[in-house]
């Protein structure tokens, strides 16, 4: 239904408000570009044989998905609102991402050789949207649920085999900062699976060290292509910030007792990753390498320290929802009510990317104001499901809470940047802006198309007579989207299936 209407041009694919906000690109794909040409379709569980006796057949369909997937130009999530018949759990895409198959697919797109596949995800035959992709480093494969455990062990070789090849992949174009950050993110994308780092990419090293820390420090620099622990690539990065994303200790330890300093950054802003200007206890925190985070604090690191957006490590653990590095943060004198540069305490990264757990971990630290401001910014930065709104609204958050900003603000400047421009080149992020002078959650929720929060946020009633300062009601911003119709369905089939 929703590829026959996107054909038919009924509907078509909506920018994802996240993709502009963390990478400053509107709307990259339409149904008329997908439809300029003749399309192949290969559905992942029809290719793959399901029968319960077809164990080979199975795992050569296995192997054989990430080549599938990187033939792809398009590649398509279908993760409707729906309960399972069977056991009534209820499937939307954070079901689906939380699937270790489903992690396997995504990450094969992730490491496709294509220049440009696009995501996109259906959510109903008349809610099409542009899929983010940056968060994919925080969803392992092995991490993942798996009906059969085992099925790790199958798909471990599987997920080496895209990684050394995407290095291979990067060498051989001589694209060595991509190189170096798939290299060094290795026991990331391995967790939970039984691999160990590939640490003979580069051919020729040999070592006759026989103390264990010196000789990974040597391979590690070696593989890198660093010649002195001082050296820095131009975006930024020195070898103890390629460490920090490595994240064992015994490597850290090393180059610190070589002279490394442990309160080093990336010294530069980049577009192509997340730690631009990120201090090592802000990556350690964010990848959840708690046993490195406690060796740099173990060493004197600050953990006050602030990244290029005055963000700490503790907000890092907050938004990965790392509950295990917030505890060691905050017991190294990590202060949780220390605000980012627009205004919000680690409480709120974490509410914005859904991690109910280090939103309970934080919250005895967070003052009631940034628990209001939450409902907001978690639809802006696309958490805003049923199950993160309905905990801030146990925890009293004013469903009716109208948004303010200084004008001369760090927010206020760019807000007001973004409105001027909504007048030339509308988006989603830039309507967002043009709105947001008493803005409320309802029309949050409107603007970001986070209808499950628009129906948690109607069914405890909140206000849909309230005006923005444009003068606008929910209702007004939901017909000057032109998109009335396919909110009140999409609304209408989440109240449906959450009252089952």
């Amino acid at each position: 239904d929703a590829l026959q209407a996107l054909k038919t041009g009924k509907v078509d694919i909506s920018g994802n408000i996240s993709i502009e906000l963390y990478r400053g690109l509107q709307n990259s794909i339409s149904a008329k570009e997908i439809f300029s040409r003749p399309l192949f379709i290969w559905y992942d569980y029809i290719c793959c044989p399901q029968h319960a006796t077809a164990f080979a057949l199975r795992q050569m369909a296995v192997n054989s998905i990430p080549a599938y997937v990187d033939r792809c130009q398009f590649f398509a999530i279908l993760c409707p609102h729906v309960r399972h018949e069977a056991d009534n759990v209820l499937l939307n895409k954070r079901n689906w991402a939380s699937r270790g198959w489903c992690r396997m697919e995504q990450m094969a797109q992730e490491l496709s050789t294509k220049q440009r596949c696009v995501s996109i995800e259906i959510h109903g035959a008349t809610h099409v949207v542009e899929a983010p992709t940056y968060g994919w480093i925080q969803a392992p494969v092995g991490g993942g649920q798996f009906t059969l455990p085992s099925d790790r062990d199958k798909l471990a070789p599987v997920v080496q085999d895209m990684v050394r090849r995407k290095l291979h992949a990067y060498l051989a174009r001589g694209d060595l900062a991509s190189y170096r950050m798939m290299l060094n993110m290795q026991n990331v994308h391995y967790r939970n699976l039984p691999l160990n780092p590939v640490d003979d990419i580069l051919p020729g090293y040999v070592s006759n060290n026989q103390d264990p820390a010196t000789a990974l420090m040597e391979n590690f620099m070696y593989q890198n292509g660093f010649d002195s622990i001082d050296q820095r690539t131009a975006d930024g990065w020195s070898p103890m910030c390629f460490a920090a994303l490595d994240g064992r200790p015994l490597l850290l330890a090393a180059l610190l007792d070589n002279g490394a300093d442990v309160n080093d950054r990336v010294t530069q802003q980049s577009s192509s990753n997340n730690f631009g200007l990120c201090p090592l206890v802000h990556i350690c925190a964010f990848l959840s390498h708690n046993e490195a985070l406690q060796l740099l604090i173990d060493r004197q690191a600050d953990v006050k320290a602030r990244d290029g957006y005055s963000t700490t490590a503790l907000a890092w653990a907050g938004f990965s929802d790392n509950v295990a590095g917030i505890h060691a943060l905050i017991a190294a004198g990590a202060d949780p009510t220390m605000l980012d540069m627009i205004g919000y305490a680690p409480f709120a990264l974490a509410s914005s990317a859904g991690a109910i757990s280090s939103m309970t971990a934080l919250l005895p630290y967070t003052p009631r104001q940034q628990i209001d401001k939450s409902l907001l910014f978690t639809m802006l930065q696309g958490g805003g499901s049923a199950q993160v709104v309905s905990t801030l609204v146990a925890l009293d958050a004013d469903v009716n809470h109208q948004a303010s900003t200084p004008l001369l603000s760090p927010l206020g400047i760019w807000f007001g940047c973004l409105s001027l421009r909504h007048q030339l080149n509308e988006s989603k992020l830039s309507a967002y802006a043009y709105h947001y002078e008493g803005l409320t959650p309802l029309m949050c929720s409107i603007l970001t198309s986070s209808y499950e929060a628009t129906a948690v946020l109607l069914g405890v009633g909140a206000r849909t007579d309230l005006r923005n300062a444009r003068g606008k009601t929910a209702l007004d911003l939901a017909r000057d989207r032109v998109f009335v119709k396919e909110i009140i369905e999409q609304v209408t089939i989440i109240i449906g299936i959450y009252s089952k």
